[in-house]
């Protein structure tokens, strides 16, 4: 089920609200947004719930196992269970089919039951998993570094692992942000904040549907057409493509802040206007700041981070990256994605021990990083690798200056969106009522119009991932 869909917004979404309101404090409430977020998930196939529940019980109970323990092996021992389970699906689903041609030969020499090619074709990831199996096992270390205490409460912890409004595509919640606002909402204890909560959905609704749709129809149809691409349309897939995976991904995180903002929890900020950074760490401190928070968390520091010398922290660096690529996807695309953030990443730590002070002006800095990340954007959309060649060699100026595969209109359109971009405001600095009621009420009436004029409902980007 889709945020966007009107079956969510005009049917799902006010039935849960209202039985949320009418289903007493305490435990029949925490059991009621529990199985509201169990038939969200189930909406794409049924089969999925399992996986999600055999991810929390087992993150559930290595959390109580190893804080109970007295023996650093032993709390090892269900750390690394916990890890290995949810990591364990992670693989299995997610890169198992390009996995299968180097484990199948072993399986079948150990006799294990190895999956054939045709489990794998036509697949359904399960939806988020890359994300709650993250957000799961941060609770688990987090209880083992000492962090946070376990939940005793099962009902408690599904709730954290399962919350619905960010279930799907984060924002990655840590325990102890989430879990005592839930706590706190079921016993009728929050501030419902309907105008804000209102607004935000509105806005994720019309960035999805008004921006990132219109972007994502025309870097589709110039990517399809497979070149030659000149100046113009090599830039207006590389930009159009940073502009719909920013607004789509920004839209989602909208919603299910939004969402809730009507319950009274406040989840975190994913999105501050990345695309106005001045260098590519403020880029990474600004673009899906808790996943970016994540590797810095449990693995980059995990690795050594920063305390090793300055060649072991760029190695951490780039290793961290080519992890977060592979994160987003089976495919050597994602990877090379991933490794190219990493050694800019490691070359500005060089750089910064170099220089003590910017060398270019602030408007300089924003359209060089603004450049650099949209030239990465390339592998990170396109697979084939003589397609990224042509889309290049395009953005250099290499097959001519003309519009070729883009219309004006399309090039209008995603230049007028790069410039607000880059000018407005991130949307956590918008607050209704700050620039007047009537904006509110314009941008929900914007929000309707879109909903009951898109032809065709798609999925948000992240999905996949």
């Amino acid at each position: 089920m889709l945020f966007h869909s009107i079956g969510f917004l005009l049917v799902f979404l006010p039935l849960f609200l209202i039985t949320m309101q009418l289903v007493p404090k305490g435990m029949p409430k925490a059991i009621c947004l529990l199985l509201f977020s169990y038939l969200f998930y189930s909406g794409a196939e049924p089969s999925f719930v399992l996986i999600l529940l055999l991810s929390s019980i087992v993150d559930y109970s290595a959390a109580l196992l190893l804080h109970d323990s007295s023996k650093i092996v032993i709390k090892r021992l269900y750390l690394t269970l916990s890890v290995t389970v949810n990591l364990g699906i992670l693989i299995f689903f997610k890169y198992g089919a390009m996995l299968l041609p180097s484990v199948a030969p072993a399986g079948e020499l150990l006799g294990l039951p190895i999956p054939n090619e045709d489990f794998y074709k036509g697949f359904i990831l399960p939806a988020g998993i890359s994300f709650y199996t993250f957000q799961s096992m941060s609770y688990t270390i987090d209880v083992y570094r000492g962090i946070i205490k376990p939940e005793k409460n099962l009902v408690g912890f599904f709730n954290y692992v399962a919350y619905l409004p960010q279930l799907i595509a984060g924002p990655i919640e840590r325990f102890g942000n989430l879990s005592p606002q839930i706590n706190t909402m079921v016993h009728g204890k929050t501030d419902k904040l309907w105008a804000a909560g209102i607004d935000r959905i509105a806005l994720g609704i019309a960035q999805k549907l008004l921006i990132a749709d219109s972007c994502g129809y025309i870097v589709n149809h110039l990517v399809l057409a497979e070149g030659p691409y000149s100046f113009f349309s090599a830039w207006a897939i590389a930009v159009g493509f940073g502009m719909q995976i920013y607004y789509d991904f920004a839209a989602y995180t909208h919603i299910a802040i939004g969402i809730s903002l009507l319950f009274g929890i406040r989840l975190t900020e994913n999105f501050l206007s990345p695309y106005q950074s001045r260098n590519i760490q403020e880029f990474w401190r600004r673009w899906h700041i808790t996943l970016s928070n994540w590797f810095r968390d449990y693995l980059y520091i995990s690795l050594g981070g920063s305390r090793k010398g300055w060649f072991r922290t760029i190695l951490n660096v780039i290793l961290t990256f080519v992890l977060c690529g592979l994160w987003h996807g089976a495919g050597w695309n994602y990877i090379a994605w991933g490794l190219m953030h990493g050694i800019l990443l490691g070359a500005y730590h060089v750089m910064k021990k170099v220089m003590s002070v910017p060398i270019l002006p602030p408007f300089l800095a924003v359209a060089l990083t603004f450049v650099t990340i949209h030239l990465i954007w390339v592998p990170f959309r396109v697979a084939d690798p003589l397609i990224i060649g042509r889309i290049w060699q395009g953005m250099f100026g290499l097959e001519g200056f003309n519009l070729g595969l883009v219309s004006l209109p399309d090039i209008l359109f995603i230049s007028i969106v790069t410039a607000l971009t880059l000018w407005l405001p991130n949307a956590s600095q918008r607050w209704p009522g700050r620039s007047g009621w009537v904006e509110s009420v314009g941008l929900m009436g914007i929000a309707l119009f879109a909903i009951f004029n898109t032809p065709e409902i798609t999925q948000f980007i992240y999905f996949q991932f």
